[in-house]
C-alpha cells in the first residue's frame, strides 16, 4: 500500500511539469543576475512572460538592475514615450552613468508585473541586459554572467 501511494506521488509531481503550458508566467521575484532564454516576441511583451535559466545554460538576456517603479500609475496607462523615458532613467542602461558600458551588450529592454501581481502591489521595474544583431536577432551565450569577464 505505501509503494502504491508514493508511485502515485511521484507520478503527480511528474506530470505537474508536463502540464505546465510553455510560456508559463513569470512567477520569481526578479533579482539582479538572473538569467533568461527569451524569443523575440518575449522580449517585446507588456510583461515578463518565462522565469529564469541557470546562468550556466544557454541564455540570452541578464538582469542589470531591479527597482521600484516610483508612480502609482501603471505603465501601460502611461503615454508609451513617457513610460520608455522613465524606464530607462531607472534602467540606466547607457549614457553618463550608465551600467553597461561593454559594447557586447547592444540592447536593454524592462518589465513590470503583470496585472495579476499589480493588483497584489508589486511594483517591481526589471531591466535586462541583451545582444541584438543587425538582423534584429536576440544573440545567447552560455555561462558568463555581466559581472564576470564581459563586466558591466
Amino acid at each position: 500500500m505505501k509503494r502504491s501511494i508514493a508511485i502515485v506521488g511521484v507520478l503527480a509531481v511528474f506530470s505537474s511539469f508536463l502540464i505546465q503550458p510553455a510560456n508559463a508566467a513569470y512567477t520569481v521575484k526578479p533579482k539582479v543576475g538572473q538569467c533568461f532564454m527569451l524569443t523575440s516576441s518575449d522580449v517585446s511583451a507588456a510583461y515578463a512572460r518565462k522565469n529564469p535559466v541557470k546562468c550556466s545554460s544557454t541564455h540570452n538576456a541578464e538582469t542589470f538592475v531591479v527597482t521600484k517603479w516610483p508612480l502609482k500609475t501603471k505603465p501601460e496607462l502611461m503615454d508609451e514615450e513617457e513610460a520608455l523615458n522613465l524606464a530607462e532613467s531607472l534602467c540606466r542602461a547607457w549614457g553618463d552613468n550608465g551600467l553597461i558600458d561593454n559594447g557586447f551588450f547592444t540592447y536593454w529592454a524592462w518589465y513590470t508585473p503583470d496585472p495579476a501581481a499589480w493588483a497584489k502591489g508589486e511594483r517591481w521595474l526589471r531591466c535586462d541586459a541583451m545582444v541584438r544583431n543587425d538582423a534584429n536577432k536576440y544573440l545567447s551565450w552560455k555561462g558568463v554572467k555581466l559581472g564576470s569577464s564581459l563586466g558591466i
